[in-house]
């Protein structure tokens, strides 16, 4: 099995991720290209974060209720700063926060990197910047769709 990990050797820490999302205007602004370029890395580094101990389904439930604003805004303009139901991608803390406790803490990194995404500033404005978190956050998915097979492929290497 491939460790897609390693393609990025070491993965930041989420405090510095956090911090690299904080430094950005918005998500799409050219000022930012340096740091949306590392983008990738720092959805690796969250999915890292998450951990094992969340189902890619439990996750995807909250990617589903981001998506729903994207579908929502796929015949708007890029760069149009009227994004419909924006008010949605603030609700998506408290649907993590109401999560059992044991999930709530494996959570707490993608309840922190999401809270300076929505809140901090918001760095979503328009269409292209919500466009480009929709992306973003399907990334965190992904790689974390992909820990579980590299975390049990390892543990059955070290069996023999």
């Amino acid at each position: 099995m491939v460790d897609f990990f390693s393609v990025f050797g070491t993965l930041p820490s989420l405090e510095n991720v956090k911090q690299k999302l904080g430094d950005i205007h918005t998500f799409s602004s050219s000022e930012s290209s340096e740091i949306i370029d590392e983008f990738p890395k720092y959805a690796a580094a969250i999915a890292k974060g998450i951990g094992s101990k969340i189902t890619s389904t439990q996750l995807r439930r909250f990617y589903t209720y981001v998506k729903s604003v994207d579908i929502a805004n796929r015949h708007s303009d890029a760069a149009s700063h009227e994004i419909k139901d924006r008010y949605k991608l603030r609700f998506i803390l408290p649907k993590i926060a109401g999560t059992g406790e044991k999930e709530r803490k494996s959570l707490k990194a993608l309840y922190e990197i999401l809270s300076v995404c929505v809140l901090d500033g918001n760095k979503i404005q328009t269409v292209a910047d919500l466009r480009l978190f929709v992306e973003f956050f399907e990334a965190i998915l992904d790689y974390h769709a992909a820990l579980p097979k590299i975390d049990s492929n390892s543990n059955q290497g070290d069996r023999r």
